[in-house]
């Protein structure tokens, strides 16, 4: 009997001004429709004043509307800086290269069928993107949130990575380049990171025991 393998997604889209600190900007969750019958998520990093805030004030929310002052917010604490990753490996084989290639090129042949120019392949980002594939294998978890290095921010940060417009796609359970850009592609929130006029650079991460996929974008 053919063992079915589990295949999932999530998407990612962080977008910060050239010369935001990270201390001014927040995450904020937006659930996106799954393609494919697929989970899918993004989330999306911004300044304070571009999220909208939908959630009701601490205030009397009785009869199904807000009323009185909301409480004054207390001062949040200031994120401790993350370690320093270790340094990225290199692919276990040719044919992971080659792999990762095959996305790029798909995804720019993709780009030019809607008018967009291609994507420049960026080796270092490509062995940064393998790190956080590797980071998922090697310790059993599939999320844009990393234990070891924190949010793609973080991390981003922590390789010493700057950028105007960032993204990370994510997969899993995906065994060939053409399979998961498909499956990218059927879903919304991974199909606007591919098709976005802000990326310019890509950098693809592939580890084949488990199929993990990781896609950075920069602008």
């Amino acid at each position: 009997m053919k063992r079915k393998i589990q295949t999932t997604l999530s998407a990612l889209a962080l977008f910060a001004a050239l010369a935001l600190p990270a201390s001014a900007a927040r995450w904020q969750f937006i659930a996106l429709p799954s393609g494919c019958g697929l989970p899918v998520s993004c989330w999306q990093q911004c300044p304070e004043q571009t999220c909208p805030d939908q959630s009701c004030p601490d205030t009397d929310c009785s009869g199904g509307s807000c009323t009185g002052q909301p409480d004054t917010p207390s001062t949040p604490e200031q994120p401790s800086e993350p370690d320093t990753p270790e340094a990225p490996s290199q692919p276990d084989s040719g044919s992971v290269l080659a792999e990762e290639r095959a996305v790029v090129s798909l995804v720019n042949e993709i780009r030019a069928q809607y008018g967009l120019s291609a994507l420049t392949l960026d080796e270092s980002l490509c062995r940064y993107a393998r790190v956080k594939s590797q980071d998922m294998q090697q310790n059993g978890y599939f999320s844009h949130e990393s234990p070891t290095y924190g949010s793609p921010f973080d991390m981003m940060r922590s390789f010493g990575i700057s950028y105007s417009y960032a993204g990370e796609n994510i997969a899993m359970g995906y065994s060939s380049a053409q399979s998961v850009v498909d499956a990218w592609m059927n879903s919304a929130g991974h199909r606007a990171n591919i098709l976005s006029a802000n990326f310019t650079s890509i950098g693809v991460g592939y580890v084949a025991n488990g199929g993990y996929w990781t896609q950075w974008f920069l602008g």
